[in-house]
Order: C-alpha cells, then sequence, then structure tokens
C-alpha cells in the first residue's frame, strides 16, 4: 500500500494554528476610522442612539425551540475549553426540502444558541451563519473563546448549520476511495492529464450524492439555506432578523437579504463574495488569499526568528514541490499539504507569535522526517473542510464552471503566478464540473437599513477582494455601506479582530453603522 494511506490513520488532533501579520487595508473611505485592540473599542465617538424612526429593532422570538442544553458536547467537538457563565443550547427545526421548485420532503437544520449570564432575558438573537466553509456549530465556540463572548452582553448568538453539515442532518455520499482521491486530487494515478484522472473520480461522487439527496439535488445551494434562515425566522415568528454571513455565510445572508429585503433588520457581511460570481472568479480570489496569507505568515515567521529559518517561504514552497514531486512528507500529497497550510492559516488559534511557531515547527518538523504535526493539520483540514455535506453545497454554489479544457489551460498557467497553490486551486475547480448547473439567488433591492462590510486583509479562503465587490451590490440595492479592514491573517475579521468586533456589536446595538471606514492593525 502506498505510503500515503499512512497519512489518514495518524493522530486527528484538534489544534489549528496559523500566524496573524499587518498589511495594508484596501479601498478605505476618506479619513477611516483608526483603531487598537486596546479594551477590544476602536478610538473614535460611539455610535450614536437609533431614531425613532431609524433600523427596526431585534425582537426576542415569541415561539422559541425545544431547546437543551449542549454545551460540553460543543465546546469539545470545537477543542475549545469551556467558558465560565456561557450556556449553549441545541435545537433543530424542519425546513421544506425545495420550497423554491416545489420538491416535496424535508431537512432538519441544526442550530446553537449561546448565552451568558449577562445576556438580557427579552434580547433578540443574532443569527450566524459561515455557510459552507465549515459547520457554524463549529466556529461558534471559537468565536466566543475570543472575543464574541462580548456580543452576549447584550444578544444571544443562535449559529446555523447549512444543510447537510454540522448539526443538520449530515450527508454521507462518497465511498472511501472517492472521499480519498479527492482529497489527494488523484495525484498518484497513472497518467499525463490530472483534469481527466480527477474528472473520473468526480463524476461517480456526483453521481452517488445527487442520488442520495434526491430529490433535492437542486436544493442546496445558498438560496435554499436562506431559506431555511426564512423558515427560523417564521418559527420565532419575529418581523426582521439581525443576520451575520461570513465567508460563504455572507453569500447566505445576501441571499435572504435578496428574497427577503423586509425582513432584515442588521445586516453583517463578513469576508464575502458576490452571490453571483463565477467558479474561475471565485477561486483565482482564494488562490490570490492563499498566497498573500503565506506571504504574511513567512515575514512574520521570519521576524520571529521561527524554526522555518531565516527564509520560511523557500522552506514552504520546497516542501510543497517535494509532495508535487510524489515525495510529499509522510506520502501525502500536494493537495492535502496545501490544503493543511491554508486551513491551519485561515482558522488560527492562539496569539499571533505562538500560533507562527506552531505551524513552522510542524513543517519543519514535517521536513525533517518527523510528520505528527503536518499529519495533525492534514486530519484537521479533512474534519473542518471536505466534508460530504462540504462537497454537495459548494458545488450546488460553483456556477459559470470552466471547462476541463480551460481548467488544464489554468493547471498549466496559475502556478506562473501563485507558484504555492496555483496548480492545486486550478484541480480544485474539476471536483464540481458533473455536477448539476445551478443559478444565482436574486441580488437584494430596496434594503432599508445600512450595511456593514468587513474583511481581512490576508484572507486564504476567499481573498480580499469581495468586499469592494459586495459594496457595489449594496449601492445597487439602494442603501448606504460602511467597511472594517483586519489587516491580519485569517477568515473572518469579527472572528478574530477584537478590534473588528467592536464596530459590529455597535451596529447590532442601534442599527447605526459607524460614521466612517475602520483600519485595524494586525
Amino acid at each position: 500500500m502506498h505510503r500515503r494511506r499512512l497519512v489518514r490513520a495518524l493522530s486527528t488532533s484538534t489544534v489549528v494554528v496559523s500566524a496573524l501579520l499587518a498589511g495594508c487595508a484596501p479601498l478605505l473611505a476618506a479619513n477611516p476610522r483608526y483603531a487598537t485592540d486596546s479594551g477590544a473599542r476602536p478610538q473614535g465617538q460611539p455610535a450614536p442612539e437609533p431614531k425613532a424612526d431609524g433600523p427596526p429593532a431585534v425582537e426576542s422570538p415569541k415561539n422559541d425551540l425545544s431547546w437543551r442544553n449542549c454545551t460540553s458536547q460543543i465546546f469539545s467537538e470545537s477543542a475549545v475549553d469551556p467558558l465560565p457563565g456561557v450556556i449553549l443550547d441545541c435545537a433543530s427545526y424542519d425546513a421544506d426540502l425545495d420550497p423554491i421548485a416545489g420538491a416535496t420532503g424535508s431537512v432538519s437544520i441544526g442550530v446553537v444558541r449561546a448565552r451568558s449570564v449577562q445576556t438580557p432575558e427579552n434580547a433578540g438573537p443574532l443569527v450566524m451563519t459561515t455557510g459552507s466553509d465549515l459547520p457554524t456549530s463549529v466556529q461558534l465556540p471559537v468565536w466566543l473563546s475570543r472575543a464574541g463572548a462580548d456580543v452576549l452582553k447584550s444578544n444571544p448568538i443562535v449559529a446555523i448549520d447549512r444543510r447537510g453539515m454540522g448539526m443538520s442532518s449530515p450527508i454521507d455520499c462518497r465511498d472511501m476511495f472517492d472521499r480519498q482521491e479527492m482529497l489527494e486530487q488523484a495525484q498518484f494515478q497513472s497518467g499525463d492529464d490530472p483534469v481527466a484522472n480527477l474528472s473520473a473520480i468526480t463524476q461517480t461522487a456526483t453521481t452517488n450524492c445527487t442520488d442520495t439527496i434526491a430529490p433535492g439535488d437542486s436544493a442546496y445551494d445558498n438560496a435554499h439555506a436562506a431559506e431555511d434562515i426564512e423558515r427560523l425566522r417564521d418559527l420565532w415568528d419575529v418581523p426582521a432578523l439581525a443576520l451575520l454571513g461570513i465567508g460563504n455565510g455572507a453569500q447566505v445572508a445576501l441571499a435572504y437579504a435578496g428574497s427577503h429585503p423586509d425582513k432584515v433588520a442588521r445586516l453583517v457581511l463578513d469576508s464575502p463574495l458576490p452571490v453571483g460570481i463565477g467558479a474561475e472568479a471565485a477561486t483565482e480570489q482564494r488562490v490570490k488569499g492563499e498566497q498573500a496569507a503565506l506571504d504574511a505568515f513567512a515575514a512574520q515567521c521570519a521576524a520571529s526568528d521561527c524554526p522555518l529559518g531565516p527564509d520560511p517561504k523557500a522552506a514552504v514552497d520546497a516542501l510543497l514541490a517535494d509532495a508535487r514531486a510524489g515525495n510529499g512528507p509522510g506520502g501525502a500529497s500536494v493537495a492535502t499539504v496545501a490544503d493543511a497550510i491554508t486551513t491551519a492559516l485561515a482558522y488560527p488559534r492562539g496569539d499571533r507569535t505562538a500560533a507562527t511557531n506552531s505551524l513552522a515547527s510542524a513543517l519543519a518538523a514535517a521536513r525533517s522526517g518527523d510528520v505528527n504535526q503536518l499529519n495533525n493539520l492534514i486530519n484537521q483540514a479533512d474534519t473542518l473542510r471536505q466534508t460530504d455535506g462540504q462537497f454537495v453545497n459548494t458545488c450546488s454554489d460553483a456556477l459559470n464552471r470552466p471547462t476541463p479544457d480551460r481548467v488544464r489551460e489554468l493547471v498549466v498557467a496559475w502556478p506562473k503566478v501563485y507558484p504555492q497553490f496555483g496548480a492545486v486551486g486550478a484541480l480544485s475547480m474539476v471536483q464540481c464540473l458533473n455536477w448539476p448547473s445551478g443559478s444565482a439567488p436574486k441580488e437584494p433591492q430596496d434594503l432599508k437599513i445600512p450595511v456593514l462590510l468587513m474583511g481581512v486583509q490576508n484572507d486564504p479562503i476567499v481573498g480580499n477582494e469581495g468586499v469592494s465587490q459586495v459594496a457595489a451590490t449594496i449601492i445597487n440595492a439602494g442603501t448606504s455601506s460602511k467597511r472594517v479592514i483586519w489587516q491580519g491573517i485569517g477568515h473572518g475579521a469579527s472572528i478574530y479582530s477584537e478590534c473588528a468586533l467592536a464596530p459590529m456589536i455597535g451596529y447590532l446595538d442601534s442599527g447605526n453603522v459607524p460614521e466612517t471606514d475602520t483600519y485595524c492593525p494586525a
């Protein structure tokens, strides 16, 4: 058996490490508010009190779900220590399988509510979604362990998992061989056409998965995820919702604003992409973000005299080159190594210096023949981001997909521009080439509330171009927005920057965005 099969058998530690680094905030308005992490509050005047004719209040549910305490379970599954005074409750509800096209049946949607001893009894909830990037129920405890618990002083948080993922009814539709080959991008198959090799695997996986979810094979896209949120609002019997969408969750929140513009009381779009972005454009933005995050990590690593030596980027490049040539650590493919690095950069744990050194240590050890730490990261990336539910949802959202011949062109072209992640990024588009084609959700129109946009300078999941693109969508929707830009490394400014969280809390409280854009250093 090839050595690469040993990768999945090694430790499944759930520690994710990364680094944060300063950069330059893009596209800020004139005279932005400069902020620091001191006290987790930006400098400047506090947000004004809401006017009587201002944004609607965030109301408490009139009819609530049947909650059960799941504090220990959720914190444990996220590898986060429970927080004193923070209570997590779990519930589920049934949503129509396809309220858009009318297919009969239902799906179970899982939600997790966070409260603290400080949360007002009758406060309305903030509904949080990370979409298909990773289960929201997994990211919620991480957020709470950093600065997210500050939100609980004024509002409970309800994390909603996308259908087929996390606390929602999971999807199990690929066999072990197909899953492994897709993780490795069929690198170890014979032949000189990786696109054809991987396409044959994904064709089988697509057939199996569409058969499994039938008759809902067109019911797992952003638009249907938005309708699952509307079902929750209807069950609660509240007039409007406060929404926080991060990454793909921001696309879901935008889709909700497009289909239910009068049901939105607050709209925070963190690390967004446009709802109608094509697969090639979205993938290239992600690859750019991966390269930017690696550059920022390497600079921070060198500055802290990390275990990768004086040229950390060259060391990482050598590791990836070895994997690309079939000599990866422990037999790992280049795709699994690249995905492990990306995931570690996107979802950091701990402070910046410690996280930088931890990732550097894992990579340095792998280069020396000790693959245990790297295998922990590979398995973590697999668990967080490569489930069958994510495959189904991600492909359901992939629009205007390139042809196989176009992917072949990009497999050659992108590595010249994006040396570390270009080829893996181009091949990643093959997994959705056989999936049934979908259509973009309706963009929002006639929004009555201002929108808070947030972004990260070095985001390895979506890149950093989406904020400006979505800002144009908000203008076309007839309302205004302000931006909060964090210059660190990670996916979700509100998750990983206390400074960036402060304007969001003010917006949730008053319904008014800050008077100017906010710049947050790493």
